[in-house]
């Protein structure tokens, strides 16, 4: 065996016992590791069981404390129902002893009753025989009076009727009379307080318009630079406008004439910016007017939205506003249709103040129901019933349209707006200067009034004064009597207003003279 084999033996018998050592030293390792472990763990457990004892202590803890409030809890409530069952008992122990009380009164009541019971039969037997005694005694009587009077009882039944009747009839005359004095005092002062509060306040501006303006020119020498070469410029102005220009001898002036207002008012523009400029001739003349126009529209629009703010009026269509400024240049009743719709708008405001009508409503309705008049090729339609149709196509509300309406159907309407305002604009119209009746009519009407009343019965003589606003009406005395005086105003009334329009109120007196003369000789 030679060295090297030896290294080699010797090398590995040295890894053998390495390997063991190291094997060894691992096993003593893990062991250790183990057994500290196994100390740990030991630790631990105990450790929770330690906790868990607490966790179990502090439970319990927490129980008792919670059965102690809710015993606790328990008893309050036990106690408080105790107290209220006591209570409870007590109140049914006084209730108890005011029903015994009660029903000792109640048996007391009874035995009270029993005996007036028997009163009463005593009584009424006795009151028996005595209206028997009373029934003989009036049939001998009666007997007695119709042999003396020579009138059977139902005679006597009658003319007793007869008079209980005329008697009644007398009563309910005063009556009726004194309730209708007081009624009509009231409603005189309290309709005295709402004209004159609506009269008072409108102060009527009517500048008359008619078909002809006439025009101031500043030179004579004008009036021919107008007119031109041969009427040329003046037959282009009437071309052009529609309006007929008048010249007579009168200085320094000319007239516009047409039917149509706003075809006058656009001419009467158009000849004063023609004669302010200076220079006329037929071109001129159709550049002016085309200006003109919009001019006076401008001016119209503006009219009616200053007469919509003087009324409080918003939110109304541009067609409307245009209709209302038109007014301006119309005339009606003698005057000018714009102011007439405003004083017939502000009478018809006071009124609907005072009896708490729809005040907005009758204001739209007053302002607009005269623009009717102002629109061209209305045909056979009623300018009222147009108002309305345009009322109604640019906006307004159906009940400004029922309002004027029911003013173009001239009868009784239930809606007191419409009721309002045509007494609104009767007011208007009957202001002094707005308008006069025709003579003969109005003498043919207080001639109708007075033969009316001398149709009926026991009139000696009748008398329509005061523009026909009182009838004075003398009867006979001799065939009626006072309680029929009483009967015949009040028909007299009743007949006025069924049979004659008018406005206001009509005043009738009906008197009856009774005249006593002697002579001392």
């Amino acid at each position: 065996m030679n060295t090297s084999t030896t290294y080699i033996i010797i090398g590995v018998l040295l890894l053998l016992l390495g390997s063991g050592i190291t094997a060894l030293i691992f096993t003593i390792m893990r062991r250790s590791e183990i057994k500290r472990a196994s100390s740990e763990a030991l630790i631990i457990v105990e450790r929770a069981k330690q906790e868990a004892q607490q966790i179990l202590t502090e439970s319990e803890l927490k129980i008792k404390e919670k059965l102690l409030l809710d015993e606790q809890n328990l008893e309050r409530q036990w106690k408080a129902k105790r107290k209220e069952l006591s209570r409870i008992e007590s109140e049914l122990e006084s209730k108890e002893e005011r029903l015994d009380r009660l029903t000792n009164k109640l048996r007391e009541d009874q035995n009270q009753l029993e005996l007036r019971e028997k009163k009463f039969r005593e009584n009424e037997e006795r009151i028996k025989s005595l209206l028997k005694e009373a029934e003989d005694f009036s049939k001998v009587q009666r007997a007695k009076l119709e042999e003396i009077a020579s009138m059977t009882s139902s005679e006597a039944k009658i003319e007793l009727m007869k008079q209980l009747e005329s008697e009644a009839k007398k009563e309910a005359a005063r009556i009726i009379k004194k309730i209708e004095e007081s009624a009509r005092e009231r409603a005189k002062n309290f309709a005295r307080f709402i004209l004159m509060q609506s009269i008072e306040k409108v102060v009527p501006h009517l500048p008359l318009e008619s078909f002809v303006i006439t025009f101031k020119l500043p030179s004579e020498e004008m009036k021919g630079r107008v007119i031109g070469r041969e009427g040329r410029n003046i037959r282009a102005f009437e071309k052009i406008t529609g309006v007929d220009i008048i010249v007579d001898d009168t200085p320094e002036t000319i007239l516009l004439a047409c039917h149509n207002p706003l075809r006058r008012e656009i001419a009467k523009v158009t000849l004063e910016k023609l004669v302010e400029d200076g220079r006329i001739h037929p071109a001129r003349i159709e550049e002016f007017y085309l200006k003109a126009i919009d001019t006076v529209e401008e001016h119209i629009h503006s009219i009616g939205k200053e007469a919509l703010y003087q009324l409080g009026i918003h939110n109304m269509h541009d067609k409307l506003i245009m209709s209302i400024g038109r007014l301006k240049l119309r005339t009606g009743y003698k005057g000018n249709l714009l102011e007439h719709s405003m004083e017939t708008a502000k009478i018809a405001t006071y009124i609907a103040q005072m009896l708490s009508a729809n005040v907005e409503t009758i204001k739209r309705a007053s302002i607009l129901h005269e623009i009717g008049h102002v629109e061209e090729h209305t045909g056979d339609i009623s300018p009222l019933l147009l108002a309305a149709q345009l009322a109604k196509q640019y906006g307004e509300s159906q009940s400004v349209v029922n309002i004027i309406t029911h003013l173009a159907k001239q009868t009784d309407s239930a809606i007191l707006e419409a009721r309002i305002l045509d007494v609104a604009e009767q007011l208007a119209i009957s202001v002094p200067g707005i308008s006069a009746d025709n003579l003969e009519k109005y003498i043919d009407r207080l001639d109708a009034i007075e033969k009316m009343v001398h149709s009926m019965r026991g009139v000696e003589r009748a008398y329509a004064m005061k523009a026909g606003r009182e009838l004075l009406i003398y009867v006979k005395p001799k065939e009626v009597d006072d309680e029929y005086t009483l009967w015949l105003s009040k028909e007299i009334a009743e007949k006025l207003e069924q049979e004659v329009r008018f406005s206001g109120q009509i005043k009738v007196q009906v008197l009856r003279e009774t005249r006593h003369i002697d002579y001392a000789t």
